[in-house]
């Protein structure tokens, strides 16, 4: 794709985003609902500059590019007076509105290679991108009033009331949420399945899904107007970012650290949080006049216990989803306990070779020794 016109599609998508944040289209309580999808144009743009061909970079930039686009013929229609023109502009929101969800669940049939990795992936791929052309031509055949203006589709066809009815009912999303299931279940096969490079770039996706579905089930609970509605723009990029990672493979080694200080941390606070709140509660129980001091002294042991707590759920959990680093960190401890007792230059390098061989596994090992040192 020529960077032109991959620089045309990115503004798009932006601009779009931009005038459904800052235009009438949408209540206060929603406006910040598009930026989720900002991210989405961009790393698809990215990818498909240092990768040119990749579906999944295609994939993403489709993404962000339908929803921007949506966004902004949301607002054009908001605005302009009820007549063909605002009918057209709502009927193509409604349409783009339906591929960004087939293009997620098709991007992870074809993740990270962007080939279908299988039959079964191709099956379901295809059954996928015909579904989604009979939902859309539902929507453009449904002579029903459209929310927004209230009007039909400029491409409604009466007689095909009944049919668009069914295609466009909310029972067809259980069609959606079944291939949903099934990208699942193969994503997870070929993850298990995989090895090397490709492991780590499964493990980039899982953390993004399991970061976009815990921050967003947060953001559902943050009170309307407030700053943490923020979170929505930072679960949204989740996915995307960590596509990013695993295709363009930045930073990819770094997940199983990533892994581990997210569940250790996870973990630390939880556990510290539980000790703050049982020893305010019963201490409060048993000294009632004594609360402030309470608060201070569980305070004052919560925080002593921070590091202690963090190193062993640290050593714990390094153990389980970090083991080369942890396995790297034993062996550097010992070869520095072991220098306390040596006292001969050649022993010293030798154990120093030996560490760098089995922490690192290089093809070669040489050390360059000054003369007269």
């Amino acid at each position: 794709m020529r960077r032109a016109l991959l620089i045309g599609f990115l503004t798009l998508a932006t601009v779009g985003v931009l005038a459904a944040v800052f235009g009438p289209a949408l209540e206060d309580g929603d406006r910040l609902w598009p930026l989720a999808w900002v991210l989405w144009a961009p790393v698809g743009g990215l990818i498909l500059i240092q990768r040119p061909g990749n579906r999944v970079g295609t994939a993403a930039l489709a993404v962000g590019l339908a929803w921007g686009l949506g966004f902004g013929l949301l607002t054009v229609s908001s605005i302009m007076p009820a007549g063909p023109a605002a009918a057209w502009a709502e009927l193509i929101n409604v349409l783009l509105g339906v591929f960004p969800w087939m293009a997620i669940i098709w991007l992870v049939l074809v993740f990270p290679s962007g080939d279908y990795a299988g039959r079964a992936e191709r099956i379901v791929g295809r059954a996928l991108i015909g579904f989604g052309l009979l939902v859309t031509a539902g929507f453009a055949v449904n002579p029903a009033p459209m929310e927004e203006t209230g009007l039909s589709s400029p491409l409604a066809v009466p007689a095909l009331r009944d049919v668009a009815a069914v295609i466009t009912a909310d029972q067809s999303f259980l069609f959606v949420i079944g291939f949903v299931l099934a990208a699942i279940v193969l994503v997870v096969g070929r993850s298990r399945r995989s090895q090397g490079v490709e492991r780590l770039q499964f493990r980039w996706l899982l953390v993004g899904a399991l970061a976009f579905m815990s921050i967003m089930a947060i953001g559902q609970v943050v009170p309307e107007g407030s700053d943490g509605e923020l979170l929505w723009i930072l679960g949204g990029s989740a996915i995307p970012g960590a596509i990013g990672i695993a295709v363009l493979r930045y930073r990819l080694f770094e997940i199983d650290r990533i892994i581990s200080r997210s569940v250790s941390y996870t973990v630390v606070v939880g556990f510290l949080a539980a000790v703050y709140v049982g020893g305010v509660t019963g201490l409060t129980s048993l000294l009632p006049d004594q609360s402030r001091l309470v608060v201070a002294a569980t305070t004052l042991a919560v925080a002593a216990l921070f590091n202690p707590v963090r190193r062993m759920v640290q050593d714990l959990v390094d153990r389980r989803f970090n083991r080369s680093r942890y396995d790297t960190q034993r062996v550097m401890d010992r070869f520095a306990g072991s220098l306390r007792d040596q006292v001969d230059s050649e022993e010293v390098v030798d154990g120093w070779v030996g560490v760098v061989a089995e922490t690192m596994q290089p093809a070669a090992v040489g050390v360059w020794v000054r003369e007269g040192s």
